[in-house]
């Protein structure tokens, strides 16, 4: 498993990381030993970083990762983030400086550690990334030492852009074949700034496995139950059938391509792979491969094969 540098920080992360929010059940239950499973394949396909939040699960995440790495704490990199949790049955965020401390003292203690190698901003709004004091917080831990990075994780340009400007390390953005253009759009600024980016949803919720008829359908307690309308996973599914001239020689399944795509990107530090079992992490390093990820005439063709499918 090969690491990339984060931007201009020093922090090595491994091209593949673990997400956990699968294994925290927004795709379905998983029980406890096949997410402890899970884990462990990741560690011993080379996965050295992995990705979590205080609300996915009320924390459970956390607790997952603290238990299973135990012991393993100079092994490995742990991101989490922070801003976000579940009270009273609802999302709730909250960025005034002493409820991120809160969230970051109830991670660490969740974690079993004493520092985070990346600490994200969950979804913060424009007005609160106009705010100093939350940015000199994110400076005062860095030279703490409590935490060696930090960033946001959002799913909005206007906001990475402003994170941007006010000295973000990394931002976690979704980034896939079928949704590239707002990262491709910040390549040059994030470069400029110096940072990283950890890329999340690249299988896009699954859907860029390559496995999925339009018929597909999905439990009540699976996100994806509402994320989309039959009419729209028709759409997509349609759209994912197209891109199989990627698959061929070495790219032996859409997954890899997708994957491999990822990593293709210049500012992509890690790709936030969100294994449910271990059979889905064990061949990381092989769904990984090695440069060039993708044959340069693929990357060329791929624009006009999406926009022929309307993606």
């Amino acid at each position: 498993m090969h690491t990339r540098e984060l931007g201009k920080t020093g922090v090595r992360l491994s091209e593949v990381a673990l997400g956990t929010w699968g294994l925290s059940g927004a795709y379905g239950g998983v029980s406890e030993s096949v997410a402890k499973s899970t884990v462990e394949a990741a560690r011993e396909a080379g996965v050295t970083t992995f990705d979590a939040a205080p609300l996915w699960g009320e924390g459970k995440a956390e607790a997952l990762l603290g238990e299973a790495l135990e012991g393993q704490r100079d092994e490995v990199q742990l991101v989490t983030r922070a801003g976000a949790v579940w009270e009273d049955d609802r999302v709730r965020h909250r960025f005034e400086p002493d409820a991120l401390r809160a969230d970051l003292e109830a991670s660490l203690e969740r974690l079993k550690t004493d520092h985070l190698d990346v600490w994200l901003l969950h979804e913060p709004p424009e007005d609160a990334l106009l705010k100093d004091e939350l940015f000199a917080l994110c400076e005062e831990l860095k030279e703490a030492e409590t935490i060696r990075a930090w960033g946001v994780s959002t799913a909005g340009v206007d906001e990475a852009r402003l994170a941007l400007s006010k000295g973000a390390d990394a931002l976690c953005m979704p980034y896939n074949l079928l949704t590239a253009d707002d990262l491709q759009d910040l390549e040059h600024e994030i470069q400029h700034a110096g940072a990283g980016v950890l890329a999340r949803s690249p299988l896009f919720h699954g859907l860029l496995s390559g496995r999925w008829t339009e018929y597909r359908q999905f439990a009540e307690d699976d996100h994806r139950r509402a994320r989309w309308t039959s009419k729209a996973l028709t759409i997509r599914v349609r759209q994912v059938n197209r891109l199989r001239f990627l698959v061929h020689d070495d790219v032996r399944s859409l997954s890899t391509a997708a994957l491999r795509f990822v990593l293709a990107s210049p500012v992509v530090t890690s790709c936030l792979l969100g294994a449910r079992r271990p059979v889905q992490i064990s061949a990381a390093k092989d769904l990984a491969g090695e440069p060039p990820y993708l044959p340069d005439e693929d990357l060329a063709r791929l624009p006009q094969v999406l926009a022929e499918a309307g993606a």
